[in-house]
């Protein structure tokens, strides 16, 4: 299974529902080419997320930093990082994506499980974001459970839901045993909340024509500083940013409404049509019209 666009709330979280209330864990496939733009775009969500590159090579990018992954290769992501995936030479790069909910650990409220081995590293900054590679013995183990969730979740028989949360206890003690469980926050965590603002800003008035100085201005932050601190954990302009959202919301009028060129150009926050087909075509490769003939095609692909 594969989100094509992944969907993302004001403040950029993520709001795809992982799994079912009752098991909260979902994993997917993600081939890089098959997303609107090409790439995972940046977001963030409360659930743990493990990743396995599979095919090519895949750069994880979140506020500590860019990881590329090849293949057997993976990446631990905490709840409420900030990341985006993209394809560093192929196309069709490739990656298995777990995410489960941190209540699947905590066996019940005010359990030691909790107590003591989930929620002190919920905010460590060590186990932030956390490589894993196969030459590393609890990193392979962690790598080879990813893959042994899959083929469980794939054949969902009796008791797999059992077999899975064993697997994910085994593969989150792995990960703390060699990260005592530190007593601050990361001093990266004003730089995170400055940029979730902006994000959320960006996605609520993307359609306008948007000045620095009142991007600034909702974070309370000069234009400078402000330009500063989201390049630092984006590696990415705010402009250039807002560039690719726009892109990617006009693909979505494209594929869901009727609307003319036009008034999608304009419904997204472009100051022409032109211009509009111009950024379009160099951000996907074809023009709106191609790419809402070939929307049946797409959907296919589901």
């Amino acid at each position: 299974m594969q989100v094509f666009d992944i969907p993302i709330g004001r403040d950029q979280q993520e709001t795809t529902p992982h799994g079912q209330p009752g098991f909260p864990l979902a994993l997917y496939r993600t081939v890089l080419s098959r997303n609107v733009l090409g790439f995972v775009n940046w977001h963030w969500h409360t659930e743990l997320q493990f990743c396995l590159a599979t095919r090519g090579e895949v750069v994880f990018s979140t506020q500590e930093g860019q990881h590329t992954l090849p293949p057997g290769e993976g990446i631990f992501i905490s709840s409420g990082q900030l990341h985006m995936a993209k394809a560093l030479d192929q196309p069709d790069s490739e990656y298995i994506c777990l995410d489960f909910s941190p209540k699947l650990l905590s066996s019940f409220s005010g359990s030691v499980f909790e107590s003591r081995y989930l929620l002190p590293y919920l905010g460590a900054p060590q186990l932030a974001v956390r490589p894993l590679s196969p030459r590393e013995p609890r990193q392979q183990e962690i790598l080879a459970a990813i893959q042994e969730v899959e083929t469980l979740c794939a054949a969902a028989s009796f008791g797999y839901e059992l077999r899975v949360l064993s697997l994910l206890n085994r593969m989150w003690l792995a990960l703390i045993q060699d990260c005592p469980a530190p007593k601050t926050r990361s001093a990266k965590g004003q730089g995170t909340t400055v940029v979730q603002t902006i994000l959320a800003y960006l996605d609520a008035h993307y359609a306008e024509h948007l000045t620095m100085e009142q991007i600034a201005q909702a974070v309370s932050f000069s234009p400078s500083e402000c330009c500063r601190i989201f390049k630092r954990l984006t590696r990415e302009t705010i402009f250039s940013y807002l560039q690719g959202y726009r892109i990617t919301r006009a693909a979505q009028l494209l594929g869901e409404t009727d609307l003319p060129i036009s008034q999608v150009a304009y419904d997204t926050g472009f100051c022409s049509t032109s211009y509009f087909i111009q950024v379009f075509r160099q951000r996907l490769g074809l023009t709106p019209l191609q790419y809402r003939k070939g929307g049946k095609e797409r959907s296919a692909l589901i």
